[in-house]
């Protein structure tokens, strides 16, 4: 067992409850196990309407117990090949990635016509809820963050698992009380290197698609980034993909010339006002441009990702990302105000927004 596994396994039982409901996690060397219908039944109370969680595209979600862990049982729909491909896709997946920032897969069921996937329950809800205008207590900044950084390391770890999750978004990104992030729902799943037709059929939140994914199908980790890219731009701006005040345009459309500008006023989530950093908003913002880059190439990889937003989390005043996806050169200030303009004109063509949004309160950043 490597160094960086047993870490991660010591962070997991030191931070294995919430502080706030207490609600225990399970160790990452459970083992999966089969569950029979009857139990799931009697541990939702008979997938009760008081146990509903939620409900999308694969199923139902209902909370139970059994064995005093709490759970979380995911009623699958299979009514075409399809579907229980998708089925067998998570149950797979999922075996293989074990992670304090991914959603724990306990076991399954696969009994007649039906088929459950039984998961740790996650106490707090998804990102989508609590990003909510409608929210009793909208995240401050600094737990946005967290949960950036969080879901990043999560999605970092099924890369280099080899696996490609083609569903992010705040509705699969879950939290606890102390907004600790696990990435969950896995039925679109695939691994990285299975073969995909250029006529493959594109599922999931068409806001959320990278532009080789919308037009070729072409999956790629790099696809996994871009959904990521989308959410930061949610976590900073607090505005949902289908939005209203977007008056019409993509949430990415929306952003792309305010990211260029640095108009931070007009960017970030009038709600955190109060709480939000400058700095941290400031290279937020570039990574978010990093991230959205039109040229899957030029993206950078979750490993970047998680890198700058741990600096980030951290409060440093510098930052590793740029251009290269690997280093950040400043932008050069003994420029001309018209060569400054070219070079914003220039990302905005080629999709690298923000890369080069550099506010005069920021010229005095050093690395």
């Amino acid at each position: 067992m490597s160094n960086s596994h047993h870490q991660i396994v010591k962070q997991h039982s030191e931070n294995s409850f919430c502080s706030v409901c207490y609600n225990k996690r399970p160790k990452l060397d459970w083992t999966r196990r089969d569950f029979t219908y009857a139990e799931l039944h009697f541990a939702s109370h008979g997938f009760s309407m008081t146990n509903f969680l939620s409900e999308g595209g694969f199923g139902s979600v209902y909370k139970g117990e059994i064995h005093g862990h709490k759970i979380a049982v995911k009623k699958c729909i299979h009514a075409s090949h399809k579907q229980e491909k998708e089925f067998k896709s998570e149950v797979d997946t999922l075996s293989k990635a074990r992670h304090e920032n991914v959603v724990m897969l306990l076991g399954s069921c696969s009994e007649g016509k039906n088929r459950l996937l039984v998961y740790e329950f996650v106490c707090n809800g998804s990102l989508d809820q609590h990003l909510s205008r409608h929210s009793r207590k909208p995240l401050c900044w600094k737990d946005r963050v967290k949960i950036a950084n969080g879901a990043a390391k999560g999605l970092l770890h099924l890369h280099q698992n080899n696996i490609i999750h083609r569903d992010i978004k705040p509705n699969n990104i879950l939290l606890t009380h102390d907004c600790e992030a696990l990435l969950g729902d896995f039925g679109l799943a695939k691994i990285a290197s299975e073969e995909f037709s250029s006529s493959i059929e594109c599922p999931g939140n068409l806001a959320y698609w990278a532009p080789e994914y919308a037009a070729y199908g072409k999956v790629t980790n790099k696809t996994d980034v871009y959904s990521f890219g989308v959410v930061l731009v949610e976590l900073i701006t607090g505005m949902r993909t289908t939005d209203r005040r977007l008056g019409g345009k993509s949430l990415v459309g929306w952003a792309r010339p305010l990211l260029i500008e640095g108009n931070c006023k007009k960017f970030v989530d009038e709600r955190i006002m109060d709480s939000h950093d400058c700095h941290q908003i400031h290279w937020m913002s570039r990574l978010v441009g990093n991230c959205l880059n039109k040229d899957p190439h030029k993206r950078l990889d979750m490993s970047t990702v998680v890198k700058a937003l741990t600096h980030i989390e951290e409060g440093c005043s510098c930052c590793i990302l740029g251009k290269d996806s690997s280093t950040l050169t400043m932008l050069d200030y003994s420029k001309s105000r018209d060569d400054m303009q070219d070079s914003l004109e220039s990302d905005a063509e080629s999709g690298n927004i923000g890369s080069s949004s550099i506010t005069e309160n920021y010229k005095n950043l050093k690395l």
